[in-house]
Order: structure tokens, then sequence, then C-alpha cells
């Protein structure tokens, strides 16, 4: 059995992981938001609902969830290209490394397109139901 660490006064608390985007950018969300109040945010839903809380955004649990999947499926292949630009931001012009970040921005660039036209077809769909 080991003893306890007995914290230092002059260690300063870290913070492992950074702040929900919702937290980070509220002042500009309270001003822009991308979504429309009273409305799912799930393209496949699009339904007009009554908003229990204030940052709602989904219909229902189900909504939620499928969002949450949506932004694992599409995040998943932008992590790794996202990692490798930031990486290599300040990488030397005409380096193997400024090539790679290069394909990397593009990459992700094109993702997000894809990804905005997915959830275009989708509410699409959902309006012509």
């Amino acid at each position: 059995m080991s003893d306890l660490i007995t914290p230092r006064k002059e260690v300063v608390a870290g913070h492992f992981a950074p702040e929900p985007f919702k937290n980070y950018a509220w002042a500009e969300l309270e001003q822009f938001r991308p979504w429309i109040d009273g409305v799912c945010f799930n393209p496949a839903c699009s339904e007009v609902f009554d908003k229990n809380r204030d940052w709602q955004v989904y219909c229902c649990t189900a909504c939620e969830t499928a969002g949450t999947n949506e932004a694992r499926k599409w995040g998943h292949k932008m992590a790794m290209p996202l990692l490798i630009h930031r990486m290599g931001k300040y990488a030397a012009d005409g380096t193997a490394q400024k090539a790679l970040t290069t394909a990397a921005r593009r990459y992700v660039t094109r993702v997000q397109s894809e990804w905005l036209a997915d959830r275009g077809r989708r509410i699409e769909g959902v309006n012509k139901s």
C-alpha cells in the first residue's frame, strides 16, 4: 500500500482537456447560432419541438445520440489530418512535412464540405417526405 501524495502549494492545477465548444464560444453562439431554436439539429429529423432548456438543440435523446454518432463518424475522419496540420503549421516551404501539412488541410476542407453536403441531402430528404 502506498502513501497518499500530498499536493504541494506551488503546483498549478492542470487542465487536461479543452472545454466543450459550446462553453468556449458561448458569447459568439449567443450572437449567432448555427441551428434554428426549436428545430431539431438532426438533419434526418428537423422536427419543431418545445425546448426544455435554453441550450437544447435536439428534440429527443435518440436525435442527440444520432448527432453524437454523426460527429464521431466525421470527426474520426478529420482527427489525424487536423493533428498533422497543427504539427506542421510552421514547417518550412518545400519540405515533405509542408507538403503533408498542405494535404491534411485540403483533406479537412474536403471532408467538411462533404459533411455539410451530406447534412443538406438529409434535410432535403425530410422536406420531401
